[in-house]
């Protein structure tokens, strides 16, 4: 009887956890196509943040890198990861790379 309960237990402790349905977790900074495509090299930080919002990520130590991260989760596992990073110089926009829109060249330097 003890043995028919604990393995009953069991039973219904792997089934609720395995059948829980676990909702798409998205995190960090959305972007949108039409929004990217306006960032021009030689634009100022405040021209960018008006755009894009601000970054997710802002080093502290590096005030010339921003990085603009999103990830989905599904069931509590990373299904993708983009990003955007912006490279300033004289608080001008000198550089863009990443993964957001890869069907884009992500890649713009100037001097």
């Amino acid at each position: 009887m003890k043995f028919n309960t604990i393995l009953l237990s069991l039973f219904i402790a792997f089934f609720t956890t395995a059948c829980v349905y676990k909702t798409r977790v998205q995190q960090g900074n959305v972007l949108v196509q039409t929004d990217v495509d306006q960032i021009k090299p030689g634009m100022s930080k405040r021209q960018v943040v008006l755009i894009l919002g601000t970054p997710a990520i802002a080093d502290p130590f590096n005030q010339n890198r921003w990085d603009y991260i999103n990830t989905l989760k599904i069931k509590g596992k990373i299904d993708k990861v983009k990003h955007l990073t912006l490279f300033f110089k004289d608080n001008k926009l000198i550089k863009t790379e990443g993964n957001y829109f890869p069907e884009k060249n992500s890649t713009t330097i100037t001097d």
